[in-house]
């Protein structure tokens, strides 16, 4: 009985083994999850410091963020109707990650929807994910401005208010934040539950694919309760001061000098309504002389962001977002 007992346990353990062996080599040969990190091969350093860094012109379908990414000679982003359509306005459309369109094909994005619902304007995609406004300024003035558009239009996200510099490009091409400093320590596995009690989980955190797929899983699961939680039990909270919004607009000054006077202030939502901030936005982009569209009163605080993420919009609120800037231009 006993020797039937440990050869059912035997077999239990190596059949999980195994399964978990075939799992593993799965995600590897599909590469749906790597061991290493693969960074997407879009950026490139920037001869300019206040740039820092720019996407890689002339690429075509170039893997990126679970999409594919297509550059002009200037390294902006192209969408089905680029290279500019004769006899249409050029809009130029500055930004983050929200307008480049993390997540989504050429086609996809905010700027080649908007293209595609105008048949009088196309609107070239400048952003960069990671850029805040002063890497915008830097662009708009060294790329964007030489091609005279003849309106901008600049899409604000609650993070450009973060203070600091421009971020970078390390070695490897992963980007980092402003400041960033290399750390010794190489693995960030799971700590908390079950999991975070694995032995040797900082060896598989960097060996094992299997283990990088499912701390994604387990972060993405927490990070969509964190969002719901935002959204809902802590909507009306606005950790934006006063002085964060004095920063933007001196920010913002600088930028206007250089702009055409048709200009576009787009506010995207973030899980935040910013019910006491949001007004004060709206005045610093008016005395600038922008014209105001607040997607709040298209998504409130609930824009459906991509399976996989917690910040990016999906596709069909893109969608969404271009139809209602369409019928507010």
């Amino acid at each position: 009985m006993r020797k039937d007992l440990l050869i059912n346990i035997g077999l239990t353990i190596g059949s999980l083994i195994a399964f978990l062996l075939v799992i593993e080599f799965t995600l590897r040969i599909t590469g749906l999850q790597t061991v290493k990190l693969s960074p997407p091969k879009i950026y490139q350093q920037s001869g300019n410091p206040e740039i820092s860094y720019e996407l890689i012109p002339n690429l075509r379908s170039e893997p990126a963020y679970k999409a594919t990414v297509s550059t002009d000679n200037h390294g902006f982003r192209l969408n089905s109707s680029s290279p500019k359509p004769s006899g249409r306005k050029l809009i130029a459309v500055l930004g983050d990650s929200i307008t480049f369109g993390h997540g989504v094909n050429d086609d996809q994005t905010l700027p080649a929807q908007l293209s595609a619902k105008n048949i009088n304007a196309h609107y070239l995609n400048t952003a960069v994910p990671g850029y805040q406004l002063g890497q915008q300024t830097a662009l708009y003035r060294e790329k964007v401005k030489p091609l005279n558009p003849d309106s901008v239009m600049l899409v604000f996200y609650w993070n450009d208010l973060d203070a600091g510099g421009p971020g970078i490009l390390d070695n490897q091409g992963i980007l980092r934040g402003h400041g960033w400093v290399p750390s010794k320590h190489k693995c960030q596995p799971i700590e908390s539950g079950i999991v975070g009690m694995i032995p040797g989980k900082c060896w598989l955190d960097t060996h094992s694919a299997f283990y990088k797929a499912f701390k994604k899983m387990m972060n993405l699961k927490a990070g969509k309760k964190v969002q719901q939680q935002e959204r809902t039990t802590v909507a009306d909270k606005d950790s934006v001061t006063s002085n964060d919004l004095k920063d933007y607009a001196l920010e913002l000054e600088k930028l206007t000098t250089d702009l055409p006077e048709n200009r576009t202030f787009v506010i995207w939502p973030d899980n935040f309504l910013h019910t006491e901030t949001k007004p004060e936005l709206i005045q610093i982009a008016e005395r600038n002389g922008f014209t105001v569209i607040d997607l709040y009163d298209l998504f409130g605080n609930q824009v459906e962001t991509l399976s996989w993420d917690t910040v990016h919009p999906s596709p069909k609120a893109i969608e969404e977002a271009a139809r209602f800037i369409s019928e507010k231009w």
